[in-house]
């Protein structure tokens, strides 16, 4: 890989730094990290059921990793990206549906919570992220 293809070492740092409060998948990440390429981290044999996808990106602003993760329980979900300076943003994700007494209300959350989970798969799907 040429230094073109990957994310410059420092970075990578900064990218394991910011998701390794969250994951013990984190000794997966690939040293160098290629660009463009989707990933998924495995944990320690036996640690975790957990999932993470990521892919290392660059855009006019700079260098990002965006990720997915399952949380063991397999009903919650994080869709982040991480910049160059360690921050992380909170990308679209997944909802689930809360319940109302009333059932129109109950009826219109369902619509409203299947509306944007099909938006958020379909965000997903083109990133290579879903499973």
């Amino acid at each position: 890989m040429t230094s073109e293809e990957v994310v410059p070492a420092p970075l990578r740092d900064i990218f394991v730094a910011a998701l390794k409060p969250g994951t013990t998948h984190i000794t997966a990440l690939p040293d160098p990290l290629p660009l463009g390429t989707r990933i998924e981290l495995s944990a320690p044999a036996g640690s975790s059921r957990e999932r993470i996808v990521v892919r290392a990106e660059h855009d006019e602003t700079g260098y990002y990793l965006d990720f997915y993760q399952e949380s063991n329980d397999g009903e919650t979900f994080s869709h982040g990206r991480v910049r160059e300076d360690g921050s992380v943003t909170r990308l679209e994700n997944y909802q689930m549906t809360r319940y109302f007494a009333d059932p129109e209300e109950d009826r219109q959350e369902e619509e409203r919570v299947a509306a944007h989970n099909k938006k958020v798969s379909e965000i997903l799907r083109a990133k290579g992220f879903y499973f």
